[in-house]
C-alpha cells in the first residue's frame, strides 16, 4: 500500500518548505503548546500503513507552526515501557485513560489514535487530550477506500488539520479567506429592444474577477471583461462589436463541501463600440457554482451563468438585454 519511504519524504519536504519564525515573531505568538504524538495503532492494516500515516499525521500537525511536537523519541525518554504500553492501549474515545496513564508528560497534550481496517474501508481516528486538565480536546476520524492510498493520506490529512483547530491554532480546518482572484471564459447572446427592429449579437468574453469577503460568505466582486463579438441589424446587415465592461456587485454563497452554489448582482459602466455608440450602464445578475474537492481550500474551478443588461447612455434605441455562461478558475487568498 504505502511505504515507509512516504514518511521520509514528508518528512524532508516539511523541514525544507516550514519557514523558521523570527526571535521577535516568537515573542509575539505567545506560549507554544507541547504535544506528544503516539504512533497510530494498526489494526487489520500493515504496520507501514500505519507508520506512513503517522508521519502524514505529525507533518500535518506541524503546518503552520506555532506548536512544539514531541515524537516517539521524545516520549521514549520520558516514559517508561510499561507507562508507554499503557498509553497504547488507550482507545481514541477513551480520554480518561490517557489522564489516568500519561502524568508523566506533565503538561503535554498527546495526541493519540487508530487505523482500523472494517471490511473494505480503512477507519482513521484521532484524539486530543489535554492531561493537566484532564480534559478532551477534540477527536475526528474518517473512513476512505481500504485500496485508496491517496484517500488515506487527504483523510489523514484533513484529520490533523481538524485537530489543530481544537488546539485553537490556525489551519486548513480553520482558515478563511480574505480575497479572491479568478478569470473565466465564455460568452453572452444580447437581443436589441429598441424601436426600429430586432437585433440578434453573440458576444464571446473573457474576464477577470477580484472578490473581498465581507463575510465567507458574502463577497463583494469587481469584475472587468473584455468581449468581442458580431450580429445582424434589422436590415440583416452584419456587423462587429466589442465591449469592455466594469461592474461591482456582491453575491452570496452557500458553502457545501463539495460544491457552493451562489447568486449575485451587479452594476456598472461599459464602452460598447456598437452603431458607433459609446458609454453604457450595465447592470448583471448572476447564479453560479464553485467546484472544489473538500481539501481544496483555496482553489476551486467555477461555472456562472446569469443576464445582462446594457443601455446606452446616449441612445434609447440600442439598448440590449441577453443571457451569460462562463467558466474558469478562482483562487482565494
Amino acid at each position: 500500500m504505502l511505504g515507509k519511504s512516504a514518511t521520509v519524504i514528508f518528512t524532508v519536504a516539511l523541514l525544507v518548505f516550514s519557514p523558521a519564525a523570527s526571535g521577535e515573531d516568537k515573542k509575539k505568538q505567545g506560549p507554544r503548546p507541547k504535544v506528544a504524538v503516539m504512533d497510530l495503532q494498526g489494526h487489520g492494516v500493515p504496520e507501514e500503513t500505519a507508520t506512513t500515516l503517522t508521519g502524514i499525521l505529525l507533518a500535518g500537525l506541524s503546518e503552520g507552526g506555532q506548536i512544539d511536537l514531541l515524537g516517539k523519541g521524545d516520549m521514549g525518554s520520558i516514559l517508561s515501557l510499561d507507562e508507554a504500553k499503557l498509553l497504547l492501549g488507550c482507545p481514541p474515545e477513551d480520554p480518561r485513560c490517557v489522564v489516568q496513564h500519561g502524568h508523566a508528560l506533565g503538561n503535554a497534550i498527546l495526541v493519540w489514535g487508530s487505523v482500523g481496517k472494517v471490511g473494505d474501508q480503512v477507519v482513521i481516528s484521532v484524539a486530543a487530550v489535554d492531561i493537566q486538565a484532564a480534559s478532551s480536546l477534540g477527536r475526528a476520524s474518517r473512513s476512505v477506500d481500504a485500496d485508496d492510498g491517496e484517500a488515506m493520506i487527504e483523510a489523514t490529512q484533513e484529520i490533523a488539520a481538524h485537530i489543530r483547530g481544537s488546539l485553537g491554532l490556525e489551519s486548513r480546518a480553520t482558515w478563511k479567506p480574505i480575497m479572491a482572484a479568478g478569470i473565466r471564459a465564455g460568452g453572452s447572446f444580447s437581443g436589441y429592444l429598441g424601436e426600429d427592429g430586432k437585433l440578434d449579437t453573440w458576444m464571446t468574453s473573457l474576464e477577470v474577477e477580484t472578490d473581498v469577503f465581507i463575510l465567507e460568505e458574502l463577497p463583494i466582486f469587481v469584475l472587468v471583461g473584455f468581449t468581442i463579438g458580431s450580429g445582424t441589424d434589422e436590415n440583416d446587415k452584419g456587423f462587429d462589436a466589442f465591449f469592455v465592461p466594469a461592474v461591482i456587485g456582491v453575491k452570496y454563497r452557500w458553502i457545501r463541501e463539495w460544491i457552493t452554489p451562489y447568486a449575485g448582482a451587479g452594476i456598472g459602466l461599459g464602452f460598447l463600440d456598437l452603431a458607433n455608440k459609446g458609454a453604457v450602464i450595465t447592470v448583471v445578475g448572476l447564479l453560479g457554482m464553485e467546484i472544489a474537492k473538500p481539501n481544496w481550500k483555496k482553489f476551486a474551478f467555477c461555472v456562472e451563468g446569469g443576464f445582462v443588461f446594457n443601455h446606452p447612455i446616449e441612445s434609447k434605441d440600442l439598448t440590449q438585454v441577453g443571457g451569460r455562461a462562463h467558466g474558469g478558475v478562482l483562487y482565494r487568498f
